[in-house]
């Protein structure tokens, strides 16, 4: 039996980037600065001495296709796993792998982290990793710049609310890995499809999550316009 703490960073890379109107591809794979997204992901966490293994979850018709771009990166230590229908469940998918090639001990840390977030920097991650060794549950979250409204209808402000408790949430979003596995397995395919982000697994429960700063580099690449914007940051850096 190991004796020892294993920091797994899980990176979720099974979306297909619908909301990406003239995509010819899934937008982990779409160029910044002359390299895909995913590999620039990759390469934030393979940076970081304190993180064991690095693992992608990807969607199983492009496992070829990821295996060959890590591979002709120089990333070819990385583990690929099939993803599931949704971003749970891929992670789920990841974990049980972990569980049946190296085995869960009560030390190991997982960080789960977005594909289509390349510009994650080393003090986010271990940042991550610290407070996730210390308290078990973390997030990384950013202050809302914003005015943010309630509305039932959709058509008329409800209430305006209190900005000074309102947080965006980022990735990475990490834990203490065997808490986690024992969350997901209790919950039904129903249960975890319903789930927004990994962090809900225990706030549906009423557990409280670290609070990790972040920062608004840390982006999220969703549109064309996230997409223009991460290529002239990678070519003006």
């Amino acid at each position: 039996m190991r004796c020892f703490t294993v920091v797994y960073a899980a990176i979720v890379a099974g979306g297909s980037g619908t909301r990406m109107k003239n995509a010819p591809m899934p937008k982990q794979f779409l160029p910044i600065g002359g390299e895909p997204v995913i590999i620039k992901t990759v390469r934030a966490f393979l940076s970081v001495g304190r993180i064991d293994r690095v693992i992608v979850g990807i969607k199983p018709d492009c496992y070829d296709y990821t295996k060959k771009l890590l591979e002709d990166a120089g990333c070819g230590g990385v583990l690929l796993v099939g993803g599931g229908k949704d971003r749970n469940s891929t992670v789920k998918n990841i974990i049980d792998e972990i569980n049946s090639r190296f085995g869960i001990q009560d030390e190991d840390i997982i960080l789960t982290h977005d594909a289509v977030r390349p510009f994650v920097s080393a003090e986010i991650i271990e940042a991550n990793i610290s407070a996730a060794a210390e308290y078990g549950l973390c997030g990384t979250y950013i202050p809302s710049a914003d005015t943010v409204i309630s509305s039932q209808s959709g058509a008329f402000v409800d209430k305006t609310l209190d900005r000074r408790t309102l947080y965006q949430a980022q990735t990475p979003q990490s834990f203490a890995l065997k808490k986690l596995f024992e969350e997901m397995s209790a919950l039904s395919e129903e249960q975890m499809s319903s789930l927004t982000d990994t962090c809900s697994v225990f706030t549906r429960k009423g557990m409280g999550i670290r609070i990790v700063p972040g920062d608004r580099l840390n982006f999220k690449i969703t549109t064309d316009k996230d997409l223009a914007l991460a290529d002239a940051l990678c070519r003006n850096t």
